[in-house]
């Protein structure tokens, strides 16, 4: 699960989305189109996201999250293939949930969006010590 921030009109707006990555660190998940961050990406596609591990103690416990900051985009025909596979390899439920010919043709409830990263920002209190949030500006 990955929290996505979109925002428009300078009111921000976060949701929780499944994901999938590829080798080059880009970012995918479905959504409809209807949904509220879905249509922020259409008038700002600048967006935010992150990742955390499970913090069950609270406050004062250590952490590790990853967050990405870049450009989001609806992909359409041919576009869909890879992050498809990606998906399906990882939520096999997919192929029950939506086709990839559905995906192919912009069919369908669901489609696909990518997030293409700007900026990283990794916190992590175990491995980086007093200096535990490290950027890189891409």
């Amino acid at each position: 699960m990955m929290q996505l921030a979109s925002c428009v009109n300078n009111q921000p707006w976060l949701c929780n989305v499944w994901y999938v990555m590829d080798e080059e660190d880009n970012v995918y998940w479905m959504s409809r189109k209807t949904r509220r961050h879905s249509q922020e990406i259409e008038q700002n596609p600048n967006i935010a996201c992150t990742f955390h591990k499970w913090f069950d103690e609270g406050l004062g416990q250590k952490g590790q999250a990853l967050v990405i900051a870049g450009k989001a985009e609806l992909l359409t025909g041919e576009g869909c293939r890879m992050p498809y596979e990606l998906y399906a390899e990882r939520y096999p439920a997919l192929y029950d949930f939506q086709t990839l010919d559905d995906f192919l043709k912009d069919e369908g409830d669901h489609f696909l969006y990518k997030l293409s990263p700007e900026e990283f920002m990794w916190w992590d209190d175990f491995n980086f010590g007093d200096v535990s949030r490290q950027y890189v500006r891409l």
